[in-house]
């Protein structure tokens, strides 16, 4: 049973492995959104790797953290163009994000992972 768990170990590591390098050889076709993401799973394999959970939790995770990233980065879009006062036409005329909306994915997600661990803890522990 104990070689099942490295089944999610495996596919996870090697996804976030070839998502961060991707991103980092072309940023410009990734984009934040990418960025944003490889972040949140390199914080999901750590948390799975020190609290101990199943590592089937990936398979919760992956889009949970895809969810957060474009959600904050669609916000600090939003954000950009209200405290600028442009009309909506204009959004793609600016650059990328970048790291903003960042700190908002990285609150939000740990809040997720919390509540995650918590939920383990209280009802799925036997």
């Amino acid at each position: 049973m104990k070689w099942i768990n490295l089944i999610p170990w495996i596919i996870m590591f090697f996804i976030t492995l070839t998502w961060t390098i991707g991103q980092k050889v072309k940023p410009e076709s990734w984009g934040p959104v990418a960025f944003k993401t490889s972040i949140l799973w390199w914080i999901s394999i750590i948390f799975v790797f020190l609290t101990k959970i199943s590592p089937f939790y990936f398979f919760l995770m992956v889009p949970v953290s895809v969810l957060i990233a474009s959600t904050s980065a669609g916000m600090a879009e939003v954000n950009y163009i209200l405290k600028n006062k442009l009309p909506a036409e204009h959004i793609h005329d600016r650059r990328p994000p970048g790291t903003e909306g960042l700190f908002r994915s990285l609150l939000y997600y740990a809040v997720f992972l919390i509540i995650l661990y918590f939920a383990n803890e209280w009802f799925l522990s036997i």
